[in-house]
């Protein structure tokens, strides 16, 4: 399985933590929390991952992040990232997921979890009143890796209100990517 992106990803995210103003972390976000709660939500997905990927239930794997707690800190998004690149590293493409949603292969969580950190990136940024472009060598990268899966994703049903259908074709990579799953930047 091919995790080079997640690497990438996980670095855009730590980049974007990295930069938020003290004052920004309890403002809202789009997804209806603040920017510490979102980040906690971050976390809390990479460690769902470690957990979900060594084989448990996903009720198991909420149980064994909830535990551990989530933590807004940089070093607790570093530390969580290092163990997320591990697990998927060491996961077959095939392996079976078992997510609240339903069971997935790997390699599809992986897609997963790389929407999570590049969205969630911009979501802070955006909210932080930043320079809102993620790396565009990773949002074009990210694109073509999702955008043959998109209709899968979005039945999945954990992206909100999916694609507005005014974005044009040739637009630029993230903005294709923000609005697939349901971002409305412009």
């Amino acid at each position: 399985m091919d995790v080079e992106l997640l690497v990438a990803a996980s670095a855009e995210f730590e980049r974007v933590v990295q930069e938020l103003p003290d004052e920004s972390w309890h403002l809202p976000t789009p997804c209806e929390v603040d920017v510490h709660e979102l980040v906690e939500h971050v976390v809390g997905g990479n460690r769902f991952a470690v957990a979900a990927l060594s084989g448990v239930s996903a009720a198991e794997a909420w149980e064994i992040t909830r535990a551990q707690g989530f933590g807004p800190e940089l070093k607790v998004v570093q530390e969580s990232a290092a163990a997320q690149l591990a697990a998927f590293e060491a996961a077959a493409e095939d392996q079976v997921v078992h997510h609240p949603n339903g069971d997935i292969p790997a390699e599809a969580f992986l897609r997963y979890r790389l929407v999570d950190l590049v969205v969630h990136a911009w979501d802070l940024l955006w909210t932080a009143r930043l320079d809102e472009t993620v790396d565009a060598r990773l949002t074009e990268a990210v694109w073509r890796v999702i955008e043959p899966k998109l209709p899968e994703m979005l039945a999945f049903g954990s992206y909100g209100d999916g694609p507005s259908g005014k974005v044009p074709s040739d637009a630029p990579a993230q903005l294709k990517l923000l609005d697939a799953f349901g971002r409305r930047p412009v």
